[in-house]
């Protein structure tokens, strides 16, 4: 049995002959016909494809950067909220000198007491620390005054009394010596202490007096002043003088 005969080449030659079943047939193509098709590598290979692109790194920056997106999304929109919240604030800037206003305060600080006057046989209700309040009157002035039998008076001096009636108008105890705060001033502005003379026109107060709310005291302060000098004011305060307050009687 022989092989069928075949076509001729267009040249001229015949391909080469294969015999049945010895592998798969190749396709042959004549010189210039067309384009060339791949090189076929061995029995069954054929040229691997080109690897495909991985879109791994595209994922990774979606599956970040939208999470992070989102996150300084809300942020911003919780700094809005809370910066609607705050005072406005002045976008202008200062001048170098400029000065903040301060806070204004709710109520003017209390004034200071100034002094309360009256005359010989006046009363006058003083106030002092820790809610003290006395009624103090001026009962009598006796200028000049006559010493004790113990007495001595420098040359050139007379004696001044001052009687006065305290009374507590108050809730506190007044425990205090009246003649810490007495001050007797003449004409000229001078300004005299208390001294711790005798006089046989009134009784002193003894040093110290204590008053419980709604009792009194009466006594005397002595003075020793100069004989040339013209009394003009008397001068009281609580507190051995330091009470805010001052009383102050006319003596002329």
């Amino acid at each position: 049995m022989g092989y069928p005969s075949q076509p001729h080449d267009p040249y001229g030659q015949q391909p080469p002959q294969q015999p049945y079943g010895s592998g798969p047939q190749y396709p042959q193509q004549s010189y210039g016909s067309g384009p060339q098709h791949p090189t076929q590598y061995g029995y069954g290979y054929q040229q691997p494809p080109p690897p495909k692109r991985s879109n791994i790194g595209l994922i990774l920056v979606l599956a970040i950067g939208i999470p992070l997106i989102l996150l300084g999304g809300c942020g911003a929109v919780v700094l809005i909220v809370g910066d609607s919240t705050r005072d406005s604030v002045v976008t202008e800037a200062d001048s170098p000198n400029a000065v903040m206003p301060s806070k204004q305060p709710s109520s003017a600080p209390p004034k200071k007491a100034e002094p309360s006057t009256a005359t010989v046989g006046g009363s006058i209700s003083l106030e002092g620390f820790e809610g003290l309040k006395m009624s103090v009157t001026l009962t009598k002035l006796v200028d000049p005054a006559t010493g004790g039998q113990y007495t001595s008076v420098k040359s050139g001096y007379r004696l001044v009394a001052v009687q006065l009636t305290l009374k507590n108008v108050g809730s506190t105890v007044y425990s205090d010596s009246p003649t810490n705060g007495a001050f007797l001033i003449d004409a000229d502005d001078q300004q005299y202490q208390t001294s711790f003379q005798d006089v046989q026109e009134g009784q002193g107060f003894g040093g110290q007096a204590t008053i419980n709310a709604g009792d009194s005291r009466k006594g005397v302060i002595v003075f020793e002043v100069p004989k040339s000098a013209k009394l003009a004011k008397f001068q009281f305060a609580l507190n051995s003088g330091f009470a805010d307050q001052k009383g102050e009687w006319t003596l002329s």
